[in-house]
């Protein structure tokens, strides 16, 4: 248990060593809007998720190649992950959030490795939060 609590704290010390008080609720921001997909579409179609994925691309100035490859991409992690094809789109949307929480760190400045110990802090915080 202490390694788990490690980590937590090491991901605390990155964000707060890394960021700014408008970095963090940059960050809750994208929380929530992530969660608010998730409530809204709490058992979402395989289109239904492209179309979230595409927009949300699209308003970011992404192309239509960078979004084909990303879906793609998405989809085969979710089959090597053995998931279920029902399964797959909420694995999907689920990657879109990761995709977003790594790009605004990794705009931010933050190394590979301060990013995976970031997000494996909020893994493991998600975890425990769901256990009490």
């Amino acid at each position: 248990m202490t390694q788990k609590s490690g980590v937590k704290e090491q991901a605390k010390d990155i964000l707060e060593e890394n960021l700014d008080k408008e970095a963090v609720i940059v960050l809750a921001r994208i929380s929530e809007e992530m969660q608010f997909l998730f409530t809204a579409h709490p058992e979402p179609s395989r289109d239904e998720v492209e179309r979230i994925v595409t927009g949300f691309f699209l308003e970011n100035g992404k192309s239509e190649q960078f979004i084909d490859d990303w879906i793609k991409t998405s989809g085969e992690y979710s089959r090597t992950r053995g998931l279920t094809v029902n399964d797959q789109p909420k694995a999907m949307l689920s990657d879109l959030g990761v995709f977003r929480f790594m790009s605004f760190l990794k705009d931010k400045g933050l190394t590979d490795d301060q990013i995976t110990i970031v997000l494996t802090g909020a893994v493991e915080q998600a975890a425990s939060d769901h256990e009490e």
